[in-house]
């Protein structure tokens, strides 16, 4: 086979391959491109729920620290007018008054 034809049959080949390859290129590009953009706007969705619910999330918590923050206070209250109410009957020289009476007994304990 000579060259020339070699070379002809080469071009035949090509030329139609090159020429039908700028499609498919194009239509393969267009395609990635499309599937790119749904990948980011699913995962741009995605993170806004994520963002959405650790918002929520710590609202919560700020919520419960606010009532854990109350619940210890009222305790630390609580507990300080004990401290002091035990205190005042611990003093030395103060007795507690006990009722010596059958009347002062029956009025300072209800339902006797």
């Amino acid at each position: 086979m000579p060259a020339y034809q070699i070379a002809l049959l080469f071009l035949l080949v090509t030329i139609p391959l090159m020429i039908f390859s700028i499609p498919l290129v194009a239509i393969w590009t267009h395609h990635r491109r499309k599937m790119e953009e749904l990948r980011n706007h699913r995962s741009a969705a995605y993170s806004e729920d994520v963002r959405a619910e650790f918002a929520s999330v710590r609202a919560d918590i700020k919520s419960l620290r606010d009532t854990t923050m109350q619940y210890d206070l009222s305790f630390d209250t609580n507990l300080q007018q004990l401290e002091r109410r035990l205190a005042k009957l611990e003093r030395p020289g103060l007795s507690p008054v006990y009722a010596t009476d059958e009347a002062s007994r029956d009025n300072r304990y209800v339902g006797r």
